[in-house]
């Protein structure tokens, strides 16, 4: 007669395995934390909507303190009514590396450069996988108790950005950091796209403090 196999509990005491996950509660609130309001958003109607609520025309003056790339893709489509995480992310500071998060739930490639979803034709003529550039800014009166406001730069902005990037560079030999971007939209299209032009010099008083929260705005 064959024998039933039972399978061998793990080796760990299940109270330290209780201690543990109690333990663990108090880093749950910082996890599912809502996402913070200093966000500059973006309306439909090309206005810049501030994180106290006010919309705004533009252009903005703003000092872009760092930036980031990020790309994401979700599975299925868009429903504004239902908003759900992305199934495969990769955030860094060089788009040419970038690789999925090991966080990722569902990763769809080793690697960003090569990955099926972010080709394009992947989702009709553009990409499955939304290529984007997270900006870290500050107004440009700002003071040391003056929030880092979050800006995000859109697929159709991208080429427009690191343009105005290299153009700094080649002008101030300076990161963005080192001057007051001027922000606005795309006048020749319908829909918001962001534009960044008219860089000049940031005092010293501006970019001693743009430069003691960069630490900040890359975490």
């Amino acid at each position: 007669m064959a024998k039933l196999s039972v399978a061998k509990s793990p080796g760990t005491n299940i109270v330290s395995i209780q201690e543990r996950m109690r333990a663990e509660v108090t880093s749950l609130a910082e996890r599912t934390a809502p996402p913070s309001g200093d966000a500059i958003s973006i309306t439909q109607d090309k206005h810049f909507k501030l994180p106290n609520g006010t919309k705004h025309a533009g252009p903005l003056q703003l000092v872009i303190v760092d930036f980031i790339s990020q790309n994401m893709f979700y599975e299925g489509t868009y429903d504004p009514n239902s908003i759900s995480p992305p199934a495969c992310f990769a955030i860094g500071t060089v788009p040419s590396t970038l690789a999925p998060s090991k966080n990722a739930p569902n990763k769809q490639s080793d690697k960003c450069t090569g990955c099926p979803m972010n080709e394009f034709g992947s989702a009709g003529k553009g990409k499955a996988c939304k290529n984007t550039c997270v900006l870290a800014v500050l107004p440009v009166d700002a003071d040391v108790d003056t929030p880092l406001f979050i800006l995000k730069v859109s697929p159709t902005a991208l080429k427009a950005f690191g343009g105005y990037v290299n153009a700094v560079a080649a002008k101030f030999n300076l990161p963005p950091m080192g001057v007051i971007t001027e922000i606005s939209f795309d006048p020749s299209l319908e829909y918001a796209s962001l534009r960044f032009g008219n860089p000049r010099p940031a005092g010293d008083d501006l970019l001693a403090l743009a430069f003691s929260r960069r630490d900040e705005a890359r975490k």
